[in-house]
C-alpha cells in the first residue's frame, strides 16, 4: 500500500461552523471530494472559529473547480 501524500488547498475559510459544513455539502453534492478542518472542541468552544476559521479543503487539482462550485453558490466571491 502506498502512503503517498496528496497534494492539498485550503479553498474556504469560515468563522461559523454551519457555513463551513454547508459549504462542505455543496462540494460533496457536486462531486468534490473535500474535507473540514474544523477546531471548536466540537462545537463546544464556537469562540476559536474567530482565532482558528474552519477550513475546507479540497485536492490541489479540484481547487478550480471547487472555488467554481462555492462561487456559484454564493459561499465565495469571484477572484
Amino acid at each position: 500500500m502506498s502512503r503517498d501524500r496528496i497534494p492539498t488547498t485550503v479553498v474556504a475559510r469560515f468563522h461559523y461552523r454551519h457555513e463551513a459544513e454547508l459549504a462542505h455539502g455543496y462540494l460533496e453534492s457536486a462531486g468534490v471530494d473535500a474535507a473540514l478542518l474544523i477546531d471548536d472542541a466540537g462545537g463546544m468552544d464556537v469562540g476559536l472559529a474567530f482565532v482558528n476559521p474552519a477550513r475546507v479543503v479540497v485536492r490541489a487539482e479540484d481547487e478550480a473547480r471547487a472555488r467554481g462550485v462555492l462561487v456559484d453558490v454564493g459561499m465565495l466571491e469571484e477572484g
